[in-house]
């Protein structure tokens, strides 16, 4: 890994921690700044999507556990697949 790609992937760990902490605290402004900010090229994007995946993952596994985690993320992409099709999906959130 060269110096650039070094400093790329901390660059992405700072953002996606500091989104993560943001999106704790309920703080949207921050949280936009942050992805406005993550969003400056393709390679930004995807060093902080792999970052906050990995923060994601962790915290997941610390929480679940290693099969816990695996069948929760399981359950949101089918949950979320199931939403992403669906003809009516305000449904799904009514409370009544």
């Amino acid at each position: 890994m060269s110096t650039v790609e070094r400093r790329t992937a901390a660059r992405a760990n700072q953002r996606a921690a500091a989104f993560v902490r943001f999106q704790m605290l309920g703080d949207h402004e921050a949280m936009h700044f942050i992805l406005t900010d993550s969003g400056e090229s393709h390679t930004a994007r995807l060093a902080f999507l792999t970052a906050l995946a990995s923060i994601a993952g962790t915290v997941a596994t610390s929480a679940f556990g290693r099969e816990g985690a695996l069948r929760y993320l399981q359950s949101v992409a089918e949950s979320s697949a199931a939403l992403s099709d669906a003809d009516d999906i305000d449904k799904f959130f009514d409370q009544g």
